[in-house]
């Protein structure tokens, strides 16, 4: 019952640091015709959707393992059913997560785990004779397209909701000329992850032209930091230029933080990490490392003081381990510690489950199993930032 109650509180205490989509292996598809042919490439379709939604890649479809596993679509198809979606019926599907990671690894994709960088939207509309910025509720199409763009890659994407405090801190001209103080400044109770900023020019011909900047950082940070905005500009219509926006832009993401599981796998490997100061800290560490997409295990081996060793059971390389951690702020690697490797009392690993906490620290459970004497090598010695 005592971790029970202290796992609650630690993840009651967890820092925003990202939105979970929870739809990356669920799709829905119109179907063309009614007969077994229209329901098979509705499937396919489906397959295809999914496998870039989790890859973060549009090219994967590309690939030949891709290419015929699509062609054998139901076989990774966990649960299926029928909808209709204004006015035409359509396929819901849902696919095996297990069946999809195992093919990504046979096809030496990457995988982009469920934890995304939340982006908020800022978007200002003219059509030559005003501006007028678009809310989360606006029904302006190029909202709807954006959100549809951005679903369909598995990007969670924002608009803000137009209250009072936000239509007098930020208005059009703010947008439109790229004040960027005033937008992060009304940015920051979204707990976003990046900021888009977006100028839509109508044009006579119903077409519009899309110019808009990325800045790839929580708000807080945006005046602080010198990284510079990522910018782009595309025209077309409504739905081509949101694709195409969303699609650069997820591409960069995905770039960043996607993983390729294909190849062989690191093992084991140990790593130290420092500043584990309460059991808050350790259980935010454990659930950290058990959900990165390297990692098919994590497991508590060592505490000593603020310092924790786990072992890692890897199903990528060490080389994307080490790339996809280096993406959370929540750590950072250090080669100053000390790794403890050499202690005597280091052949004593630590049950997790039995881990108590005093009112400052986390220490060590009298009862645990012996295993050999542990090895962190120096670039596997991280810093916990609390």
């Amino acid at each position: 019952m005592l971790r029970f109650a202290l796992l609650f509180l630690a993840v009651l205490a967890l820092p925003v640091q990202a939105a979970t989509v929870n739809d990356l292996y669920q799709t829905q598809v119109t179907l063309i015709g009614n007969d077994q042919q229209a329901d098979q490439a509705a499937r396919e379709q489906g397959l295809a959707n999914v496998l870039v939604k989790i890859s973060g890649n549009t090219d994967i479809l590309n690939n030949a393992v891709i290419k015929t596993a699509i062609t054998n679509s139901g076989r990774y198809v966990s649960q299926l059913g029928y909808s209709q979606v204004a006015g035409q019926r359509a396929i819901n599907l849902s696919f095996d997560k297990h069946q999809i990671k195992q093919l990504l690894i046979k096809s030496k994709a990457s995988i982009w785990k469920d934890q995304r960088p939340n982006i908020l939207v800022w978007m200002v509309d003219s059509d030559g004779q005003q501006r007028n910025i678009l809310w989360d509720q606006s029904t302006n199409a190029l909202v709807n397209d954006t959100k549809q763009a951005a679903d369909s890659r598995g990007l969670p994407l924002m608009f803000p909701v137009g209250d009072m405090s936000e239509t007098t801190a930020v208005n059009a001209s703010d947008l439109w000329d790229g004040f960027i103080d005033p937008i992060a400044s009304a940015s920051t109770n979204y707990h976003a992850d990046g900021l888009l900023l977006v100028k839509a020019q109508q044009q006579p011909d119903g077409n519009v032209s899309l110019n808009w900047q990325f800045y790839p950082q929580q708000p807080s940070k945006i005046t602080t930091t010198e990284i510079q905005p990522i910018s782009g500009a595309t025209s077309g219509t409504l739905a081509q230029t949101s694709t195409n926006m969303i699609n650069q832009i997820t591409d960069y993401l995905a770039n960043k933080y996607a993983v390729v599981l294909g190849g062989v796998a690191g093992g084991n490997i140990n790593i130290e990490v420092d500043n584990i100061d309460s059991t808050e800290n350790f259980f935010a560490l454990e659930k950290m490392l058990n959900g990165l997409t390297t990692v098919h295990s994590a497991n508590a081996m060592r505490i000593k003081g603020n310092s924790v060793i786990f072992q890692l059971n890897l199903q990528g390389s060490e080389q994307a381990f080490h790339q996809e951690i280096s993406h959370d702020d929540q750590v950072r690697q250090t080669q100053s510690g000390v790794a403890f490797a050499a202690d005597p009392a280091a052949s004593t690993p630590v049950a997790a489950t039995s881990t108590a906490v005093t009112s400052t620290a986390v220490t060590t459970p009298s009862s645990v199993p012996a295993v050999n004497a542990l090895t962190v090598t120096p670039q596997n010695i991280y810093y916990w930032n609390s």
